[in-house]
């Protein structure tokens, strides 16, 4: 499967690292993933031509509001990965909360790492609880992706 993995990618930052063990992961069992920064993205409408140029059957993004936000209308299924800055910070913004919760509508699951970030992800958005996993970092619900094995 092709799939596309949108993360802020600064060079020596936690994201950077996580996108990478996560995209290793991925490409262990098979898949071609296609690691971008959500940074080198205008909006949308750059996402569409890749998915399009690049033939790319799902996505996965780490952080609702930076990465999320930008796999929303495609009409590939998507899954999102909470980053602290979603919990901790961007949770607090009006503006940015509203979009979380938007990309949690549309996505096919949610990955928070540890048990208090998924209690808090359910306090904001209670009609999510049923798609939010917790999972580590080593091993996540990748599977939950059309045509992606289950390996829990």
């Amino acid at each position: 499967m092709r799939l596309l993995f949108l993360a802020v990618l600064r060079p020596h930052t936690g994201n950077a690292v996580t996108a990478q063990r996560v995209r290793d992961h991925l490409e262990a069992e098979g898949h071609v993933c296609l690691l971008k920064d959500a940074s080198d993205f205008a909006g949308p409408a750059d996402v569409a031509h890749l998915i399009r140029v690049e033939a790319v059957q799902a996505a996965l993004a780490l952080h609702l509001c930076r990465a999320g936000q930008l796999l929303q209308g495609h009409g590939i299924p998507f899954g999102v990965i909470f980053g602290g800055t979603d919990l901790n910070e961007d949770v607090h913004q009006g503006d940015k909360h509203l979009v979380m919760g938007k990309v949690l509508e549309e996505a096919r699951f949610a990955v928070a790492f540890t048990e208090s970030m998924r209690a808090a992800a359910g306090l904001q958005w209670p009609q999510a609880k049923g798609k939010i996993y917790v999972q580590g970092q080593e091993k996540t619900v990748w599977w939950m992706l059309p045509g992606i094995p289950e390996h829990r």
